[in-house]
């Protein structure tokens, strides 16, 4: 189905009551709870007894995500690491400790960047003191939608990046340059085996391996079938609670995922109409809307490959089978719209119809 005729137009519906027609069950917003989350070595979703690590956290049952105040501990009930989520993006100082209590890390996130204050290697020498200092991580980074580790090489002077950053990937072979001066990127290199392309953007890296598998509520598959299996057993909802289909990082983190991985044909899109059970599996699952026969394919089979991953919508604090319909689209125009809009305008399946 082309979509040219919303994208034209997708301000003003936003503003028009069409837009927040209500679903069979209505999305209203409740305050995060705090929740107590057990990890195992891997940082995977787990049972108490089997856990190494837990997390007492302020989480939003809703879109699935940290939404507040967290602190983690190991086996020993030692504090290894505090701080601040908005909305399942790290905010402010995020402190992390070795088990003797001291500090490992000091590192302030803000607008997907980031300043270390203080880093620690585990020779306990300082690499990083008051935001100045030469350091050499891990981090990690998406590519080929895939997650991947890396080594990156830095400075900071007064909180400020400056000088050489050099990424490489395990096997030590260089992937990116950037340079600094004064906190401000002046050039970036990207390196492929036969050249270089310069370009405008800094690289998109994470720090840390155990934020991706905790922020994606990965759960540890010798215990559990599904995410919804995890909060079924191990979390209590209040007897008010009310939600829709709900998806780890939120639905619209699911469409995000669903533009990379179907590769819809430019300014087209599929319909689906999705039916979740209460235990969060698919029951039914069928296009309303075609692109053609392979696209219509690759959107079912990326779906179906995200069924361990949903949870059931509730109603008075208990699990429901219900039914949503899921536009899917790729492209630069579709990637804007989901930066732009509200989630119920997704969810309206008028907005995506003749």
């Amino acid at each position: 189905m082309p979509i040219n005729h919303f994208f034209g137009s997708y301000l003003f519906l936003f503003f028009s009551l069409h837009v927040f027609a209500q679903a069979e069950y209505p999305i209203t917003k409740e305050d995060p709870l705090k929740i107590t989350l057990y990890y195992n070595q891997s940082w995977e979703l787990t049972t108490p007894e089997n856990s190494v690590f837990r997390r007492e956290a302020d989480f939003d049952l809703q879109d699935m995500v940290f939404d507040g105040v967290y602190k983690d501990y190991n086996k020993s009930n030692n504090l290894i690491a505090e701080g601040y989520y908005a909305q399942g993006t790290k905010r402010g100082i995020q402190t992390t400790y070795y088990d003797n209590q001291s500090i490992k890390s000091t590192i302030e996130y803000s607008d997907w960047d980031f300043i270390i204050w203080q880093m620690v290697n585990t020779n306990k020498e300082y690499q990083v003191t008051r935001g100045t200092g030469k350091f050499t991580i891990d981090y990690y980074y998406y590519n080929d939608l895939k997650f991947k580790p890396g080594i990156l090489t830095g400075e900071f002077l007064n909180g400020k990046r400056v000088g050489k950053w050099v990424f490489t990937d395990m096997n030590k072979t260089k992937t990116d340059v950037e340079y600094y001066k004064n906190g401000d990127l002046k050039k970036r290199y990207i390196f492929t085996k036969t050249d270089s392309i310069e370009v405008v953007a800094k690289k998109e890296i994470f720090l840390s391996v155990y934020s991706l598998y905790t922020e994606a509520l990965a759960y540890d598959k010798t215990v559990f079938t599904s995410v919804n299996q995890f909060f079924e057993s191990q979390v209590g909802y209040p007897s008010s609670f009310q939600r829709t289909i709900a998806y780890p990082g939120s639905l619209k983190r699911l469409l995000w995922l669903l533009a990379q991985e179907t590769d819809v044909p430019n300014r087209n899109l599929a319909l689906i109409k999705l039916k979740i059970d209460e235990h969060g599996q698919i029951l039914k699952l069928n296009i309303v809307r075609s692109v053609d026969e392979n696209t219509d394919d690759r959107v079912l089979n990326a779906i179906y490959q995200h069924d361990p991953r949903f949870l059931p919508a509730m109603r008075d604090g208990k699990p429901i089978a219900t039914t949503i319909y899921l536009p899917v689209a790729s492209g630069e125009e579709w990637m804007k719209t989901l930066h732009e809009m509200p989630i119920e305008w997704f969810l309206d399946f008028r907005n995506f119809v003749d």
